[in-house]
């Protein structure tokens, strides 16, 4: 008896990879969008600190620097730019397509006070990485007055 298989063996770990994708998909509140408004996505992004500064890591492959921004106003980083489709007006038949391309945006809140003047940001191998660091504490010493020359300066 020979068996024939019409359809590739599905693996578990990719089956559940797949579920979660759509769930992530179907779950993720979009904002409402006015017409002629198209939608922003967001990059994967890493947040963390260490005892100097913030350090956030955006994933943007495909971008040309002078298409990224990058803002902090108050205790947010703003990051926003646009990935253009480098085959859009090809006619084609998708399989899988995952790669967004147009207008992204990401905010990021800044947890504590930082120099925005020392802050810096390095675009390479689709990676952009942007050091904040932190602000130096400091402590304002109040000045002692001598009770003898305050009275002296209110008789002068």
């Amino acid at each position: 008896m020979i068996v024939v298989r019409r359809s590739r063996p599905h693996d578990p770990e990719r089956v559940q990879q797949e579920m979660e994708a759509v769930f992530r998909t179907l779950m993720t509140p979009r904002p409402a969008m006015n017409q002629g408004q198209s939608a922003r996505w967001r990059p994967a992004i890493e947040v963390f600190e260490t005892n100097d500064a913030l350090v956030v890591c955006a994933e943007i492959a495909g971008m040309d620097e002078e298409r990224l921004n990058v803002a902090i106003e108050g205790d947010v980083l703003s990051i926003r730019g646009e990935r253009p489709d480098p085959t859009s007006a090809d006619r084609r038949a998708y399989h899988e397509a995952r790669i967004p391309y147009g207008a992204f945006g990401a905010d990021v809140y800044i947890p504590f006070p930082i120099e925005p003047e020392d802050a810096g940001a390095e675009y390479r191998d689709g990676f952009l990485r942007i050091v904040l660091p932190r602000a130096v504490a400091r402590t304002i010493v109040p000045r002692q007055v001598d009770a003898e020359a305050r009275r002296n300066e209110g008789t002068g």
